[in-house]
């Protein structure tokens, strides 16, 4: 199996990284074949033979080098390809905090911290828009 095969779905890990001043991380995609020059909540695809809340502490190191704490399980979120033969994503949405200084790998260009409601006026690409919303509204 393919992790891209579009008739299985990508099981995608998306995080909701707060600060001690309880601002949202959005990181700017770069060098991408999806969201290329767009925001959007740090994570990235499940891997097979592990967890997701240790997806959440690997993405986070590998595309932010934070070092996350009080993985929080929020809500799924089912995003249905947008065009026949994409890819289509149950993205599981966490909470967590975070120590250290974002340094950014390739997949990034740019990082914000903003208030959540700042955040949706960068439009985040991958469902985060309506994900941050939700959350918001817990």
């Amino acid at each position: 199996m393919n992790e891209t095969d579009p008739q299985r779905p990508v099981v995608a890990i998306r995080a909701i990284v707060l600060d001690r001043q309880g601002r949202v991380l959005l990181i700017k995609r770069s060098n991408s074949e999806y969201g290329e020059g767009q925001w959007c909540l740090p994570g990235g695809k499940l891997d097979y033979n592990d967890t997701p809340e240790n997806t959440v502490e690997k993405e986070l190191q590998e595309e932010t080098g934070l070092a996350v704490s009080n993985v929080k399980f929020l809500f799924y979120q089912n995003s249905l390809p947008l065009q026949p033969g994409r890819m289509h994503c149950l993205n599981l949405y966490f909470a967590c905090s975070c120590t250290g200084q974002v340094t950014l790998n390739e997949e990034s260009s740019e990082f914000v911290w903003v208030n959540p409601q700042k955040a949706l006026e960068y439009k985040p690409v991958f469902g985060a828009e309506e994900a941050i919303r939700r959350w918001m509204a817990a």
